[in-house]
């Protein structure tokens, strides 16, 4: 990665995007198929009645949920690597931070078709959407069901938010480049210059996306926990022997997080052969996937070992007999699978050679997700198909019906994976250019005590200075520094940190809209709740229809919407983001590699500034009009 220059970084990802070849239609060919096939299965499932699935008496969940459950999980690792390892500053989920949070909104969309796959009449899924209607019937947000609705909503559009806004920096050079090989005319160029809104990578905006970044992986952290968290409580909030355990929660959550990562691994091997992203996704990246995986591997084992011993420990009969039929029943052969597919074959991490094998890393990440598939449709059906009594005791087997729609949606994904690859670029290119400045960062201290500069008898205009390292620009930083020159703009590809409030600019108030979009979400989830109740106003077993507790989820999952909503309007009032959006001393090569700095001066005075610029060994020096001193912010 050292090797590479910051021009070289922006043309290996964007040349991702170049026209695909044969084999690429071939393979989207094939999925489309599969999609078909995904959607006649269900057709004729919705015409036909749900007796053509094998879920009955007494397994009323089967595949379909195990199969929302399983791609629930598959969604986390796209948070985990983009939020929690952005907060604590780890550097090498830049590589791969871009595939994983695409390949979460495409999880969550794929889990998302299954509670209505398994509804049956799934026109009616509108009876859990909290709306007034005339029938007075509102949700009962005391359901963990309803939890589910309210999680998984707030977590993919908080995730789709979160996805938008990382990009803005890499729509940008995808618009400049395209509108210098195809024009700016071209529907390929307009598009990405709408999708851009006007980034053109100014300091005044790195300052608000900076902050707002932090805000969204400030917000999204909490939110990955919560959300496979809540998904357990569909179970552990049941009575069933096998669910009703405190220890789901965090096991559901580390065995999601396992089996993101595990597919992590299984789309980003082929996708950094087939896109050339080699010297970008190194075996280095892949590796850190893998030492990552050996922490949750070690909570799944742990959780393998005391699952047993608290049905033991309990002195629960129903538990005990539970426990020993999952080892020595009919479906044991299913639960001693899940030990070396999810436990023994990915601790071989541990071990250098295998974890910087490529080969082994892709076959491992495979064994992974079919054991977490495997122990998710386990966790579903286990229970309810052996519970209390022998009487009720029962068998299932999935049908053809649900083979095929779950190969159709994993056929879904992919295809929406496929696309996403060949459409916006694959790796965060701004982040990791900042890499590539932070190992070659000197220790130049920029103040930002700039003076005013000074009144004269000439015309206001401005001196454009570009320069092609960062250090250049920060030397001439220095030089203006004490010199009525003030910089009025800086243009940079990646951000600058030194240079983050120069012109001793107040700090963002980004903070401020996350804020006041939270106290509301928080606020709001709980009027909607309680009124919810109020509405409703039944009273069971004489306990009064609000139940507070329950209703933090609500509200908990209200603040962080909305506090995200919040924070995305501020990022985008503050950075003057809006389609169309031109500044008139922008250069294209500001997205790519190059390093711009826009000085105010009179026009009586142009030839001093000229000289200083010169000095600090400026590559280019232009005049820019009046207005262009004023900056974005203007």
């Amino acid at each position: 990665m050292s090797s590479l220059s910051y021009g070289e970084i922006n043309d290996r990802v964007l040349d991702g995007l170049s026209p695909p070849r044969a084999l690429y239609y071939v393979v989207v060919t094939l999925l489309g198929i599969g999609i078909a096939a995904f959607v006649s299965i269900w057709t004729y499932q919705v015409r036909t009645g749900m007796g053509v699935a094998g879920i009955s008496h007494p397994v009323g969940w089967g595949v379909y949920i195990g199969n929302f459950v399983f791609w629930v999980g598959i969604a986390h690792s796209g948070t985990l690597i983009s939020a929690i390892l952005h907060l604590v500053r780890s550097r090498w989920r830049d590589a791969v931070s871009r595939s994983a949070e695409a390949m979460t909104i495409f999880a969550v969309m794929t889990a998302g078709l299954f509670p209505l796959v398994h509804l049956g009449r799934f026109w009616v899924f509108y009876y859990i959407i909290p709306y007034p209607s005339e029938r007075q019937l509102w949700p009962n947000f005391t359901s963990p069901l309803v939890w589910d609705v309210v999680a998984i909503s707030t977590y993919f559009a908080v995730s789709v938010i979160f996805f938008y806004v990382g990009l803005l920096p890499d729509l940008a050079s995808t618009r400049d480049r395209l509108q210098s090989l195809l024009g700016p005319r071209h529907f390929r160029t307009r598009l990405y210059r709408t999708l851009a809104m006007g980034w053109m990578g100014a300091a005044s905006q790195w300052r608000h996306y900076g902050r707002g970044y932090l805000f969204f992986a400030a917000l999204a952290t909490p939110l990955v926990v919560s959300v496979h968290s809540v998904v357990s409580w569909d179970f552990a909030m049941g009575i069933l022997p096998g669910w009703h355990t405190t220890i789901f929660p965090p096991y559901f959550v580390a065995g999601a997080i396992h089996s993101g990562l595990a597919m992590v691994l299984t789309l980003i091997i082929p996708m950094r052969r087939l896109l050339r992203l080699d010297r970008l996704i190194t075996v280095d990246h892949l590796e850190a996937v893998a030492q990552t995986m050996i922490v949750t591997t070690l909570i799944i084992g742990y959780a393998y070992i005391i699952e047993p011993f608290i049905a033991w420990y309990s002195g629960d009969i129903f538990e005990r007999q539970f426990a020993l039929w999952r080892a020595t029943g009919a479906a044991a052969p299913i639960y001693w699978a899940l030990i070396p597919l999810n436990v023994l074959f990915p601790l071989c991490f541990a071990f250098k050679r295998v974890r910087r094998n490529i080969s082994l890393l892709f076959i491992i990440a495979i064994l992974v997700n079919v054991g977490m598939w495997l122990e998710r449709v386990f966790i579903v059906v286990g229970s309810t198909a052996h519970d209390f009594l022998p009487h009720n005791w029962g068998a299932y087997w999935p049908t053809w019906v649900e083979k095929g729609i779950t190969v159709g949606s994993f056929a879904f994904f992919l295809f929406w994976f496929f696309g996403f690859t060949k459409t916006l670029p694959a790796i965060a290119a701004a982040e990791y250019k900042e890499q590539v400045a932070e190992k070659k960062k000197h220790e130049l201290k920029i103040s930002v005590d700039w003076q005013t500069p000074e009144t004269g008898q000439g015309t206001r205009t401005g001196l454009l200075a570009v320069f092609g390292e960062i250090d250049l620009l920060k030397n001439a930083l220095e030089l203006l520094r004490g010199t009525p020159f003030k910089p009025s703009e800086i243009f940079s590809p990646i951000k600058i940190e030194e240079v983050d409030q120069f012109g001793a600019v107040r700090r963002s108030p980004v903070r401020y809209w996350t804020l006041t979009g939270a106290l509301a979400g928080l606020m709001g989830g709980f009027a909607l709740a309680i009124g919810s109740a109020l509405v409703n106003g039944l009273i069971v077993g004489g306990k009064h229809p609000v139940s507070i507790i329950p209703y933090c989820i609500i509200g908990f999952e209200g603040t962080i919407l909305l506090g995200t909503i919040g924070n995305l309007i501020g990022v985008i009032v503050h950075a003057r983001l809006r389609p169309g959006r031109s500044h008139p001393a922008y250069d294209p090569r500001f997205s790519r590699d190059k390093f711009g700095l826009l000085v105010a001066c009179d026009s009586a005075r142009i030839q001093e500034a000229r000289t200083i610029l010169e000095n600090a060994q400026a590559q280019e020096i232009r005049v820019i009009s009046p207005a262009a001193q004023e900056g974005p912010d203007a």
